[in-house]
């Protein structure tokens, strides 16, 4: 094959640490060699192909607004480790990028639902919390927050939120796994049941993971399908819930040092609880440094922007159904009938990063996550 010449415009937004994909005329699925024109800088690429079509992936190291720059790609392996994910059991999932653990999916049939944990950043630090009575010193509160997880409290009065007698559970199925040079990818399949085992929802989580190369951040993808499948799902308003939530490690904990910020420069607990925001981050000390989570939500999303369940005890959930329960109204409700057969799509991306939000960017993380960079192919 040929190499590929592209173009692109980082139009009016600067780009760091950027996924980028395009559109391909031919292709066999394998690696890739993108370099920049100007610098010479390479970045390992992979080329997938679905349905037919072939498609160019890689990430962007940096681009300034309004920059406009040429890259060579060619077919061919470069010396990047990329993104491992091993399914060590049918209970857990384990993902390195660049050769160090990230985190591991726990789904084994003990468990009240599937969970991600640890999430390291990129010293390898973890940032959130381990379960509770796993590491010594951590809290021990909400022992249902199981680091990054999906739930909700009240589906057809089903509590599929909490561990208390009754509760509710989402029961793994299977997994499909695959890793590469650029992207490793793990889509779970699993029923949302009532306490007596009656299926409510079938759920689909895709998760993907990049190797972002050295900069100092981890990135992964969210994309979480959910589909009525034995009569109509009623969602009620309550504030116990989150369809994709984070509890950060304690030593994050806003009631101590740490630091919750939102898209609208919202600052605390009390600034961001029950409010609506494109993102929100969870940043402060861990290991002697300080790190951050940054949960952003695209615009595609059920009822975007969201809601934030977020808490100065460590806490980070998104919650677009709990609108009475967050003003505190309840002449006023957020509740949600999902019909039979239909379905609803989350989607969601999580940067760990360095530092605060300000300081890693966040925001201009979320505008390429909405605003991807214009590539064209020419030739």
């Amino acid at each position: 094959m040929a190499d590929i010449n592209l173009q692109i415009q980082a139009v009016p937004h600067q780009r760091c640490a950027c996924p980028v994909s395009v559109a391909i005329d031919e292709g066999t699925e394998g690696p890739f060699t993108v370099t920049d024109a100007i610098t010479g800088k390479t970045a390992p690429g992979y080329c997938t192909v679905e349905d037919g079509t072939a498609t160019l992936n890689w990430v962007l190291d940096r681009l300034d607004a309004d920059e406009e720059r040429a890259f060579q790609a060619r077919p061919g392996a470069g010396n990047s480790e990329g993104v491992v994910v091993d399914a060590v059991s049918d209970k857990q999932v384990n993902v390195s990028i660049g050769g160090t653990h990230f985190t591991a999916y726990h789904c084994g049939p003990e468990l009240a639902r599937p969970y991600c944990y640890p999430l390291n950043d990129a010293t390898g630090s973890c940032v959130t919390r381990a379960n509770v009575g796993e590491k010594p010193g951590e809290t021990t509160d909400h022992e249902h927050h199981r680091s990054l997880w999906v739930a909700y409290g009240e589906a057809n009065d089903t509590d599929n939120w909490s561990e208390q007698e009754g509760h509710g559970r989402t029961v793994h199925h299977r997994f499909e796994t695959s890793g590469n040079d650029v992207i490793g990818q793990l889509t779970g399949y699993s029923d949302w049941v009532t306490v007596d085992g009656d299926p409510l929802l079938s759920e689909s989580r895709r998760m993907r993971f990049y190797d972002v190369g050295d900069h100092p951040l981890r990135m992964l993808d969210v994309d979480l399908m959910l589909q009525a499948v034995n009569g109509d799902v009623h969602f009620g308003d309550t504030k116990e819930g989150g369809f994709l939530s984070v509890r950060v490690a304690t030593t994050m904990d806003a009631s101590g040092e740490g630091r919750i910020e939102n898209s609208l420069g919202g600052v605390s607990e009390a600034e961001c609880w029950g409010k609506r925001a494109n993102w929100c981050d969870y940043s402060g000390p861990v290991d002697g440094h300080w790190s951050g989570i940054a949960v952003m939500e695209h615009p595609d999303t059920f009822r975007n922007p969201t809601y934030w369940h977020v808490r100065n005890y460590g806490l980070m959930s998104t919650n677009p159904f709990g609108v009475g329960a967050f003003h505190g109204n309840p002449d006023i409700s957020g509740a949600y009938t999902l019909p039979d057969g239909e379905w609803l799509s989350f989607s969601y991306r999580v940067v760990i990063h360095s530092g605060t939000a300000q300081k890693a960017c966040i925001s201009d993380h979320y505008m390429q996550y909405i605003n991807p960079p214009q590539v064209e192919v020419l030739g």
